[in-house]
């Protein structure tokens, strides 16, 4: 029997839901902090106050920004940056950062929680009563009816479940009416006063959960909880109201509206169905009903209702007050209602009217607004992002209470949105599943500002390629001559009482992108350019990348993905038994060059028993002679004070340029022994202009620097004598960022130090997984008994790192931080699994590097030849100087290159010899209808078709049709760029469906052949049988001829070709329902054997002579290839039915088994034991392992796994499968043996009571198989979940050791398995 675990590697980025609100302050807050900052300058004259104060009030306090990705909840602040006003008056666009719009120059979004839950969120929505000393709370509803509502707690400085509230289980059998599967999970929404909230569930179940009143909250006043911060939105009880019983049939959409003195919710629904085949005689189908909840009583009466609406509606949105009412969005029409008045706007042809209408208001341009997103922009104007990516801005125009007219007008194009949401009155989020998620700022009337387009079509390249710190740094001229078009977007209001001006101007600039690589739909395995042939071991990992078809349309790209960094390496000298590194900055004359831009002066290399300084000018030359370090023996640490300091083994020196200026030597105490012996230095922390260092007997000694003298005294802290325990680590934090975290929580004696006394005073087995962070990112520990101190808590933030060491006590400390390597910040891990750590927007991203094995020593360099790099010592004894490969983005769980390629790209393949990727590409082309129609009916049709169509205007109707093609790109070696080498275009109307790189026994020259094989299918309408076509391409060899590929074989078949693959010389062909297997003659295929599949075959693979397809219905079929009687015979099947995503081999030893995912988001591993009483001799593959994934996975890829120091080491021939999900995730499931298994399955069963999981969620229930109401067996457990798994190692230490002994096993054990599972598969 063979195990399995499951481990996700890249967690979802594309973005389903959005919501906006004051989660971690409320409004008062923020605006206290704002007007606090404006009354002056502080004592140190801060930066913060004058900027604030130069900040236009129209901004106030800005909210929140909650964004869900599939299973993973995350939270943001939105920091804005003022521009600073120069002398003149007007605000000029500085140098350092973008154009300014409304005084702001920029704005980024920062995290300040994210989780992973064990569930996905299917609606989110945020409840806030308005109040200005009150906090938002966030409201979750999962499938089938749980919804959770959570609230910022600062005490641990994240979410806190504060209701849960459940409608599943045997008790609440009845709310399903016997129905077992719904197409859509819970749909919540929250009053805008937030009295109450109101969740859809089961299809006609309206729940009502009623919030508590304020001073009834659940939590008693004289708990300390409610002095301390401002308290959130709970909810105190809910109740069910069956809208079955209201008449209702189909609800389509609800929403609360404004207005009211009670809440009142507006139901759109559908009263009898209708379908595309019955609109004709049956199209008005819609109606709203209002019903004002009366949450006492449990009542809701019905106040007003609106009937005949188009049957097409879909979506309400509740305008904002004083207008208040309701919009309803239809496909083809826009419909205003309150309870006084109602008018409608059509937008293109195809919109109807019941008789009798009133003669209704066109829109001047056609558009289709099915599947688009919307919000408020202000109280009459709403921003709607259409399902082509188009922005569009549709103002309510009136008069009092009375709306007059609807005006839509068209505006930027943006990225395929799928949620948005308005944050405070100057941005808006446009989350997308297809492309970046944009946070953008608007401005009325803004009209000198240069307008930015927010297509991601070129601006990507300028703006949302580059990391942050890159794009403030480029001087916004030249990034507006490339993407602006200075359009202005005038609202021509003519009769408009409420717009200030005639014509109301909006503009726009993107502030800010989230990366996304999904939806995955296709990966390949290739070489970097930077791939090193030598590497060996886990080194070798790093050579390779994926590279991902992810997007969709317009936002369609190659993502580039890495799990390691591989540094682009300047050069590299041998240099044995080196102990550290570091690099110092002098100038010789002040002022010489800008400061954030200063070049490196010395390096400073320490040997084991001497010292080497280098002068780093144009190239590296020795000075150890000429300067006056201490160059004897060896270093532990330099670093830069006023003049220039080092400290060495006995004591220290402070050095102007190369001249020493002062000399100190370090001594016990006194009272600890009578004579007063040297005594060495262990480790030294530097921060300008203190110097702490931890004496190798655990004392700490702090060096206090004179700006006035330039020179140290020495002086121990007072805390740290009379404590007698030995110190671990200890270092020095200046306190600088955009917000001083210390400095609010101190007096102000402390404002003009800017220096914590910070101690790890308990010296417990150090753990390097985990950098304990503030709560903005030091890592130290505070006694708590400093009482000036005492506001201050430290958070601990789990980050996926492997790396487990025994560290010996005395090392040399491991952590280098750095302040702009390639434009970014963060740590630098050293040691045998060496990482790096940056903290991007306040979160820390890991991205470990493997390509040279344990790094000894590491620092950053930046002079004229190596600019913002780094150089690092290899145990091996190899110094290199390095930059990071620029192309990538290291925001992200991976590090990403994304490639816009202006198509959906579908599948793609990697060609080894000459390193190319084909690519199928669909870019939508748009043509004229009448030759659409008559290349895709029958000749005879035409006619009669022709005397129809002449005499309107559709011969001017244009239809959309996606032109495929075959592209292949190349990685350019030098400067990571891809290029289109050659193209291969396809007919009109046909798909490129699959291409792969097949390898085929030629039979007239005895020759093995590599040739890039396509199958397409003409897509003509349901009126056409169906066709395909096989092409064979062939690589040309030599450098200089004008074609890389050229066609070798192309033939038509029945049925479209879905998938091919080669068997053992042969070409094995899915075309339709049959399966036929080929050999090759060098110019024709012969088919010498078949296989009738039953529908469509999804997915083909192959190992030795088996054959594993999935069917698009019909699940998994085993097959084998028998050479001599050259048959295709069925081993074995699946009798389930299945509607297969992906299929692949799962290889353990000598164990085989079959891997398929479908389309209710789970995995199932099968196997095929002929000998087994319960597979029917045979006919039936029996499961291993079931387990729901909660993502769509559309690619598994076989890769070999690498060995490491386990009980596994005998068993090479160990695969593992990397897959991609539609939600831009990426994982693997990996074998495992079955003692690690029992181990690790006990520990799971352990972990989920003990663990408190975020929003209560079970993480048992999320994983059972979904069958989504088809009948199931259930099948074993044999599957581990490292999602539940990870939360062992964020227990606290009893708590570990605890749980690892309940289940007899040891907590080193425990993580001794962890980390050979995750170096097994670290494949990239």
């Amino acid at each position: 029997m063979s195990y399995a675990a499951y481990k996700m590697m890249h967690w979802p980025t594309g973005v389903d839901h959005c919501a906006a609100g004051f989660v971690t302050h409320s409004p008062s807050d923020a605006a206290a902090f704002f007007t606090a900052a404006t009354v002056g300058p502080g004592p140190e004259g801060d930066i913060d106050s004058a900027a604030a104060a130069s900040r236009p009030r129209r901004l106030g306090p800005s909210p929140n920004l909650v964004v869900a990705a599939a299973n993973v909840l995350e939270v943001y602040a939105v920091r804005a940056e003022t521009a600073a006003e120069d002398g003149g008056g007007g605000t000029q666009p500085s140098s350092s950062s973008g154009a300014v719009l409304d005084g702001i120059s920029g704005a980024r979004l920062e995290l300040v929680c994210y989780y992973r839950l064990h569930g996905n969120i299917e609606s989110m929505t945020v409840l806030s009563d308005g109040a200005e000393n009150r906090r938002a709370t966030i409201a979750l509803a999962f499938k089938d009816a749980k919804i959770t509502c959570l609230e910022f707690d600062d005490a641990i400085h994240g979410l806190r479940t504060s209701s849960m509230h459940c409608f599943e289980g045997p008790e609440w059998q009845h709310l399903k009416r016997g129905r077992e599967s719904f197409a859509w999970g819970p749909v919540i929404k929250a009053d805008p006063l937030g009295r109450c909230g109101a969740a859809l569930a089961y299809g006609l179940q309206m729940i009502i959960l009623k919030a508590a009143q304020v001073g009834h909250s659940l939590v008693g006043e004289d708990e300390p909880t409610c002095a301390l911060s401002s308290t959130a939105v709970r909810i105190e009880s809910s109740y069910l109201i069956d809208l079955r019983a209201l008449d209702m049939n189909h609800v389509k959409d609800f929403a609360f509206v404004h207005g009211y003195i009670e809440p009142v919710l507006v139901i759109l629904h559908e009263q009898e169905p209708t379908w595309a085949g019955r609109i004709l005689s049956k199209h008005h189908t819609c109606m709203i009903s209002a019903f004002s909840i009366s949450m006492t009583l449990k009542q809701h009466p019905v106040i007003w209702s609106a009937a005949n609406l188009p049957h097409d509606a879909y979506q309400l949105l509740a305008v904002p007050p004083p207008i208040s009412g309701v919009l309803v969005i239809c496909a083809n029409s826009i419909h205003y209602h309150s309870q006084s008045t109602s008018c409608s706007l059509d937008l293109n042809n195809f919109s109807s009217h019941p008789d009798g209408s009133p003669e209704i208001s066109k829109s001047n341009f056609q558009v289709e607004l099915d599947a688009a997103k919307a919000t408020w922009l202000s109280n009459d104007i709403v921003m709607f992002s259409s399902k082509a990516g188009e922005m569009l801005l549709l103002t309510v125009v009136y008069d009092g209470r009375v709306v007059q007219r609807l005006d839509l007008m068209k505006s930027k194009a943006s990225v395929l949105s799928s949620a948005v949401t308005s944050i405070g009155n100057s941005f808006f989020f446009l989350g997308s599943r297809l492309g970046d998620s944009l946070l953008v700022q608007f401005s009325y009337g803004a009209s000198k500002s240069v307008l930015q387009d927010l297509t991601n079509e070129r601006s990507a390249d300028i703006e949302g390629d580059l990391p942050f710190s890159k794009r403030l740094k480029r001087i916004p001229s030249d990034v507006l001559q490339d993407v602006t078009s200075v359009e202005e977007l005038s609202f021509q209001n003519i009769i408009a009482p409420n717009s200030l001006e005639s014509a109301q101007k909006i503009s726009y600039i993107v502030r800010d992108a989230l990366i996304n690589v999904g939806p995955l739909k296709d990966f390949s395995y290739g070489l970097r350019a930077n791939a090193d042939p030598n590497a060996m071991g886990n080194a070798k990992q790093s050579n390779y990348e994926l590279v991902c078809c992810s997007g969709h349309g317009k936002n369609g790209s190659l993502s580039v993905l890495q799990q390691s960094i591989r540094p682009d390496l300047i050069t590299e000298v041998e240099l044995p038994s080196c102990r550290g590194i570091w690099t110092v900055y002098y100038k010789s004359y002040r002022g010489q060059m800008a400061e954030d831009n200063e070049y490196h002066a010395y390096l400073i290399i320490s040997l084991e028993n001497r010292t080497m300084v280098l002068e780093t000018g144009d190239d590296l030359g020795e000075v150890t002679e000429t300067v006056d370090y201490f160059v004897q023996a060896s270093t532990i640490a330099a670093g830069n004070l006023f003049g220039r300091r080092r400290v060495y083994g006995k004591g220290a020196r402070v050095l102007d340029g190369s001249f020493m200026t002062q000399e100190l030597n370090f001594t016990t105490h006194a009272s600890e022994s009578s004579s007063s012996e040297a005594l060495g230095v262990a480790c030294a922390s530097i921060a300008d202009p203190y110097v702490l260092l931890k004496m190798v007997d655990g004392s700490v000694q702090l060096l206090i620097g004179d700006y006035c003298t330039c020179t140290l005294s020495v002086n121990a802290p007072s805390i740290f004598i009379s404590s007698s325990e030995r110190i671990a680590a200890c270092t020095l934090y200046r306190d600088r960022g955009p917000e001083p975290w210390l400095r609010k929580t101190r007096s102000d004696a402390w404002l003009s130090t800017g220096i914590a006394e910070a101690i790890d005073g308990n010296a417990s087995e150090s753990n390097v997984k985990r950098v304990p962070l503030s709560p903005q990112g030091s890592a130290d520990h505070h006694n708590a008994s400093d009482s000036r101190l005492r506001n201050l808590r430290f958070h601990r933030v789990s980050i996926d790192i492997t790396s487990r060491e025994d560290i010996p006590t005395l090392g040399r400390p491991r952590i280098t931080t750095f302040n702009n390597v390639g434009g970014y910040e963060g740590l630098f891990l050293s040691g045998t699994r060496p990482a790096w750590v940056m903290v991007c927007r306040q979160r820390l991203r890991v991205h470990p590097q493997l390509c040279d094995g344990p790094i000894e020593a590491f620092t950053v360099l930046h002079n004229v030849n190596c600019s913002h790099g780094f150089i690092y010592v290899t145990s091996q004894g190899f110094l290199k100087i390095c930059q990071l490969p620029s192309a990538y983005n290291y925001d992200n769980y991976w590090p990403v290159q994304k490639v816009p390629l202006h198509g959906t790209p579908h599948q793609v393949t990697y060609y080894a010899e000459q390193s190319l990727y084909p690519l199928i590409v669909s870019v939508p082309v748009v043509r004229p209808l009448n030759q659409v129609l008559s290349s895709m009916a029958d000749q005879e049709s035409v006619h009669h078709m022709d005397n129809d169509v002449t005499s309107t205007d559709a011969l001017h109707k244009t239809y959309t049709v996606d032109e495929f093609e075959v592209r292949i790109l190349e990685l350019e070696k030098p400067g990571g760029h891809w290029e289109t080498k050659s193209t291969i275009p396809m007919q009109l109307f046909e798909n490129a469906l699959t291409v792969r790189i097949v390898t085929l026994h030629n039979t007239t020259t005895k020759e093995n052949e590599t040739l890039l094989a396509i199958g397409t299918a003409y897509v003509l309408g349901e009126d056409v049988a169906a066709r395909g076509r096989v092409l064979l391409f062939s690589f040309t060899k030599s450098e200089n001829s004008q074609n890389l590929v050229t066609e070798v074989y192309s033939k038509e078949s029945k049925g479209a070709v879905s998938a091919v693959a080669s068997l053992q010389g042969h070409l094995l062909i899915a075309s339709g329902p049959k399966i036929t297997l080929n050999k090759w003659t060098g110019a024709e295929l012969t088919a010498v054997a078949f296989y009738d599949a039953p529908l469509h075959v999804v997915s083909l693979n192959i190992v030795k002579n088996f054959v594993l397809f999935g069917d698009i219905h019909k699940s998994i079929y085993f097959l084998s290839w028998k050479e001599q009687g050259s048959q295709l015979s069925l081993l074995a099947k699946d009798f389930g039915s299945l509607d297969c995503f992906a299929t692949e081999f799962l290889i353990d030893g000598s164990t085989l088994s079959l891997v398929a995912s479908d389309s209710d988001k789970n995995v199932q591993i099968f196997y095929y034991a002929p000998k087994m009483v319960e597979s029917w001799k045979g006919q039936k593959l029996l499961s291993r392992a079931e387990f729901h994934v909660g993502a769509h996975i559309t690619k598994f890829l076989r890769l070999q796994m690498l060995p490491t120091q386990g009980l596994s080491s005998e068993k090479t021939n160990r695969f593992a499968l990397l897959f991609g999900n539609l939600d831009g995730g990426i994982g693997c499931i990996a074998p495992i043996d079955e003692l690690t298994f029992r181990r690790l399955q006990s520990l799971q069963r352990k972990l989920v009571d003990a663990v408190p999981h975020v929003c209560g969620l079970n993480p048992r229930s999320f994983r059972q198989f979904h069958s989504n109401g088809k009948g199931h067996r259930p099948g074993p457990d044999n599957i581990i979940d490292f999602e539940l798994l990870a939360h062992y190692e964020m227990l606290s230490l009893d708590e570990q050791l605890d749980v690892a002994q309940q289940i007899g096993t040891t907590r080193s054990q425990i993580l001794f398995n962890f980390s050979d599972i995750s170096l097994g598969t670290s494949f990239l």
